[in-house]
């Protein structure tokens, strides 16, 4: 097996710890110098509030990092080498529950008091902090956030852009920690596929065949008796699918033209990705899509239930439990394209961003916590560019360098859908409603004008604020 399971994780760091024990020659680590020129933070202290509850193995983490791996040396190297060069100390305050840092956050920008110099989390807790004014310390001026490679796309930080500045950004450059809760991606059981006698599906996409209509076709060849139980072709979750359907025909979740917000699923391709998302899921394939549209999809997989499930990128690498690491031969596909999407570009949505970093207004000095956030988060040797990132997962993670390619794509060109704003409601409406796409629609328009006006129109301003037209 080309994965490791958590026993074996720990395994592995016992034996490391016995044999340290037996020899008497030192650690090697990788080497991390800094230039620092003048600077002297004068022994400051720096806390950083880190958590991101399940995108974790636990608090015992290494800036998300499993402990004993070559990538939380690195980064454990990285931290002691900026507080040498700095004179600082970085304490890592480390919780499994982001809500818990969130609140703790709160509480002291409340009441005036530090605690947090910097704070990692997800959106989902810390998109209020950005639009709260004089909360978080705007980044702009403090970070090249126009280096998408090592900060993320504008739509990777959507839920942080508001009115006038980025407030959050995401370590795009550390492999491991490239994911986020996306709903999009296909984890395919080659093994399954290979049984039922069937092509590996990843040459739909070198084809350029992977489109709605070959989905219907794939999902009745992969559904089939296995001693009296169904094995199904695929499982969605009812409401991904029709989301995924939208941003599969060329259409993003919001637009901004002429002055004018316009959300993508009251435009003609996004009305005929919901017909279809309707059709598909609820006529010509049902008899194909496993029952149960709950989000327990990694155990389906495990148990030989379904043969491809579209699953949030967490659930495939996150951490120890996650899918690559319980099971061989995963492929990745993306989610199929619609006949209005540019062939052979593919998106994704997300409800949050994973590993978000933010400096609370309350730090005790904003340009050391943001030189200090800026050097933790370089590149790691050897991983400066995407194509050294994908080889790396390709060769430590995934099976096939297409599925790490494909992969990072989802989330670099991932859209934001406002899940914890009500922002699909008229999209997953159109999987659990049977009336017409045209009718969900306008009862649903009121939902989305007011979405527009207390969001996306504060959203486009900070949005052409920092990275213009």
């Amino acid at each position: 097996m080309k994965k490791i399971s958590k026993f074996m994780v720990f395994f592995l760091s016992v034996l490391f710890i016995l044999s340290a024990c037996q020899t008497s020659e030192p650690e090697i680590v990788p080497e991390y110098k800094i230039e620092t020129g003048d600077v002297n933070f004068d022994g400051l202290s720096v806390t950083w509030g880190f958590s991101m509850s399940r995108y974790m193995d636990g608090v015992d983490n290494i800036f998300g990092f499993i402990p004993g791996t070559n990538f939380a040396d690195n980064a454990l190297e990285r931290q002691k080498s900026i507080e040498s060069a700095y004179n600082c100390k970085i304490i890592v305050d480390n919780n499994s529950n982001s809500t818990v840092i969130a609140d703790n956050l709160s509480a002291s920008l409340m009441s005036g008091s530090h605690l947090y110099d910097l704070v990692t989390c997800d959106t989902s807790v810390l998109s209020n902090f950005s639009r709260a004014r004089g909360y978080l310390v705007g980044l702009s001026s403090l970070l090249d956030v126009q280096n998408t490679e090592k900060w993320g796309t504008p739509n990777m930080l959507e839920p942080m852009i508001w009115k006038d500045d980025v407030y959050g950004v995401v370590p795009f450059a550390w492999p491991n920690l490239l994911y986020s809760t996306t709903y999009s991606v296909f984890a395919v059981n080659e093994t399954l596929v290979s049984r039922l006698g069937h092509s590996d599906p990843r040459e739909y996409v070198d084809n350029r065949e992977w489109t709605w209509d070959k989905l219907e076709e794939t999902l009745e060849l992969y559904t089939y008796q296995d001693a009296g139980r169904t094995v199904y072709g695929m499982h969605c979750h009812d409401a991904d699918f029709a989301v995924n359907m939208l941003y599969s025909n060329g259409v993003s979740y919001s637009t901004y033209e002429n002055g004018k917000v316009v959300c993508g699923a009251y435009t003609e391709k996004g009305r005929v990705a919901l017909e279809r998302a309707q059709e598909i899921y609820n006529v010509t394939c049902k008899d194909f899509i496993y029952p149960d549209a709950g989000t327990n999809k990694g155990s389906y997989m495990i148990n030989g239930d379904v043969v491809m499930a579209v699953m949030d990128n967490v659930d495939i690498i996150g951490t120890t439990d996650s899918l690559m690491y319980q099971m061989d031969n995963i492929g990745i596909l993306p989610f199929p394209q619609g006949p209005d999407a540019v062939s052979g570009e593919f998106s994704s949505g997300y409800s949050q961003m994973a590993y978000t970093t933010c400096i609370p207004v309350n730090t005790a000095d904003v340009e050391a916590s943001a030189m200090i956030l800026d050097m933790m988060f370089e590149p790691f040797e050897g991983l400066e560019t995407k194509d050294d990132i994908a080889n790396y997962m390709a060769d430590e993670i995934f099976f096939d360098k297409r599925d790490a390619e494909i992969f990072i794509n989802t989330v670099r060109n991932a859209n934001y859908g406002f899940f914890w704003e009500d922002g699909r409601v008229a999209v997953q409406a159109a999987v659990r409603e049977g009336n017409p796409i045209s009718s969900i629609l306008e009862s649903y328009e009121s939902q989305y004008d007011q979405l527009v006006s207390e969001y996306l129109v504060n959203h486009y301003a900070g949005r052409y604020a920092v990275y213009g037209e």
